[in-house]
């Protein structure tokens, strides 16, 4: 008896796509390969594979950004406001 599938559809940004797909291809793997991995890791431990958590440099870009997010900012429409 063959094992039915189940498609599974997901969106996510053409950049990240594209430059995940150049070093799965380096792999040699395949988007479907990973994520099944992926999916036989979560059934097989009970939870992701990975920590979900910030690096250190995305911790401190966001407290950068939640720091300065009340600066004004002034937005020049040339060189030539800048100059002034």
């Amino acid at each position: 008896m063959a094992v039915q599938k189940k498609r599974i559809q997901v969106q996510v940004d053409n950049e990240l796509a594209d430059d995940t797909e150049q070093v799965l291809e380096r792999l040699g793997l395949t988007p479907t390969t990973v994520i099944t991995m992926l999916y036989k890791r979560i059934v097989a431990t009970g939870a992701l594979p990975f920590k979900p958590a910030l690096t250190e440099g995305e911790k401190a870009t966001l407290h950068f950004l939640k720091s300065t997010g009340d600066t004004p900012v002034t937005v020049f429409k040339d060189a030539k406001a800048v100059e002034d």
